[in-house]
């Protein structure tokens, strides 16, 4: 009888401990997979507030009667009714100080949307390389503060200047809840024609 009783306290306790551990062990999981998407919106949000701050507003390569002379544009687009703005610039690379001309867009990939950013060196002969920023997001914004109201086009050729303050979103999803981390950023090098 002491036996069973034995046995049976084993069991309960050998469920209550393994029961614990898998807990921990899919807590560890998620916490690790969160964290990582937190980090890496965080950095794709710091690298394309440092090219902001070094954006210029005349491309220095560029012919005096080319179209893209002038070069700092976001378009407000959406896919499927997620946010998927665009941003074209020219600006120092905050690796090597080069002039290069930046863009970021969405992508769409089964169904699942991905920030890009293709980058064209003004001086490398190497052209231009196109990398995934993140992947698996829900949308991405920017916004300018033109006259007291967050627009969400912009066009420098039409202004004639940057913009004074660039808003910058990127949302996620965190196990069904939507988060949104935002950046601000203000061009600091070129103002105006």
């Amino acid at each position: 009888m002491q036996v069973l009783m034995r046995l049976t306290l084993l069991t309960v306790v050998l469920g209550a401990v393994y029961s614990t551990f898998f807990s921990v062990l899919r807590a560890t999981e998620r916490f690790e997979g969160v964290s990582l998407k937190y980090h890496e919106t965080r950095t794709a949000l710091d690298i394309m507030r440092r090219e902001i701050e070094g954006a210029l507003l005349m491309n220095p390569r560029a012919p005096e009667d080319a179209k893209n002379r002038t070069s700092f544009n976001v378009r407000d687009r959406d896919i499927f009714g997620r946010k998927a703005s665009s941003l074209d610039l020219t600006a120092f690379s905050f690796r090597g100080g080069k002039v290069d001309t930046i863009s970021y867009f969405v992508k769409e990939n089964e169904g699942k949307l991905e920030l890009m950013k293709t980058v064209t060196p003004s001086i490398s002969s190497r052209g231009s390389y196109t990398v995934a920023m993140i992947e698996d997001i829900e949308g991405f914004s920017i916004e300018i503060n033109f006259n007291n109201k967050w627009v969400g086009t912009w066009t420098s050729s039409d202004t004639g200047r940057l913009p004074d303050v660039v808003r910058l979103n990127i949302e996620f999803d965190d196990q069904g809840n939507k988060i949104k981390l935002t950046e601000y950023a203000r061009p600091r090098v070129g103002r105006e024609l």
